[in-house]
């Protein structure tokens, strides 16, 4: 398995320079203006190598172990090229208007009502066996599952760095699960993923020569879900499934409730996300995302713990430092900017901007489709610049949350 891994990191390695020059052929480029935060315009699309190296992976994988034995990893194959293509499409596109908002939506959640029942069969008839109870779950949440948590990604895709060392620790995660678990699809696809992750890693931080847009984010966001959701119906404790993902989630989920009760447009541009308000605290890009990797690392150990042992005081005791540890990674703006005798940005919905728009111009966002922090010449900069500068994000697939 670990070969696997290799193969993916060397040829997202030697990919994404191709990836980075075809973009700058085509003018995929993300161009600095008044509302952007880069200084000069800077490729988009480098997530296209990514995918290259994922299914350079799977194909890895496949011959080395026969087809016979060759893990499943259909699921995540189909998650990664539908949701890659679609990525693709909003990328390329995006010059000309991309995917219409609700289309895309629909688009998204046709896509993971397939990789759901993809997910399902597979497990089915392999060594899973689920009962009918999980694959009723499955059926009715997985799509859900599926589609919030690729926009999650996405919305999370917004400072240097911080979608690779996620999907690292992500796909180490769950081929530790798989691993304990004995469940080989797991074991590989997990480390195909990371593998590939490591290999982009370069060309992202800590100074942005590309970025990795829609297709990378939704790809990987793809690829995790569907390694997260054929380890739940496997069987594997949902301690351990939520766990590598838990502090994207909880950033994400937060921010949406905490806008929604105090009246603002939710849909509209911010810099409500935690990992937002450390940057304009005062943290650099590599240090966002090396915090958040490392305590996104120690979350996944502790839920190994559900996989490992059936001890229920020792599972709580796991899940309450797990808890504990995304309380910090909430909490650490305010005692970030306390400490440097600061006043915390409250991340509002900057003024002006434009009102109910849905669908941005690639001119209109940030780096990776993110939601307006700093990056390509100056990754590792601190954020001085007001927050009404920051683009227009999407949300649920339109507008970033």
């Amino acid at each position: 398995m670990v070969g696997a891994g290799f193969a993916a990191c060397v040829v997202t390695l030697a990919a994404t320079p191709l990836v980075i020059a075809y973009m700058r052929r085509l003018s995929v480029l993300d161009v600095a203006n008044e509302r952007t935060l880069h200084t000069r315009p800077t490729p988009r699309g480098g997530g296209a190598a990514v995918v290259l190296g994922l299914f350079s992976g799977v194909v890895f994988t496949v011959l080395t172990s026969g087809r016979a034995s060759a893990p499943d990893l259909l699921p995540m194959t189909l998650a990664v090229t539908l949701f890659g293509l679609l990525g693709l499409a909003e990328d390329v596109g995006g010059d000309i208007g991309g995917i219409a908002p609700l289309r895309r939506l629909a688009l998204q959640a046709l896509a993971a009502a397939a990789l759901t029942a993809m997910t399902v069969v597979s497990v089915a008839i392999g060594a899973g066996r689920p009962g009918l109870g999980m694959v009723a779950a499955a059926v009715v949440i997985g799509p859900v599952w599926i589609t919030g948590f690729v926009n999650a990604f996405n919305f999370m895709d917004g400072v240097n760095g911080i979608s690779a060392t996620q999907a690292t620790v992500a796909g180490v995660g769950y081929a530790l699960v798989g691993t304990v678990h004995h469940s080989p699809p797991l074991v590989a696809g997990g480390t195909v993923l990371a593998g590939a992750a490591l290999g982009f890693a370069p060309f992202n931080m800590p100074r942005a020569l590309v970025f990795l847009g829609d297709v990378g984010s939704y790809a990987i966001g793809g690829a995790i879900a569907a390694l997260a959701l054929q380890a739940a119906v496997s069987g594997v404790p949902v301690e351990a499934v939520a766990a590598p993902v838990v502090l994207y989630l909880a950033d994400t989920a937060t921010t949406l409730v905490r806008r929604i009760r105090t009246g603002e447009r939710w849909y509209l541009p911010h810099r409500g996300h935690a990992y937002q308000r450390l940057v304009t605290a005062g943290w650099s890009h590599t240090t966002v995302a090396g915090y958040t990797g490392v305590l996104a690392a120690f979350c996944a150990g502790l839920g190994l713990v559900s996989a490992t042992t059936v001890a229920v005081p020792v599972r709580v005791c796991a899940d309450l430092m797990i808890c504990f540890l995304v309380a910090r990674y909430l909490g650490a703006p305010r005692r970030v900017a306390t400490r440097r005798g600061g006043v915390e940005a409250p991340g509002r919905t900057p003024s002006p901007a434009p009102a109910d728009r849905l669908a941005t111009s690639p001119a209109d966002r940030s780096p990776d489709g993110a939601a307006g922090e700093p990056a390509g010449e100056t990754a590792d900069a601190t954020l001085t610049v007001p927050a009404q500068r920051a683009p227009a994000e999407r949300a649920a697939g339109t507008v970033k949350q």
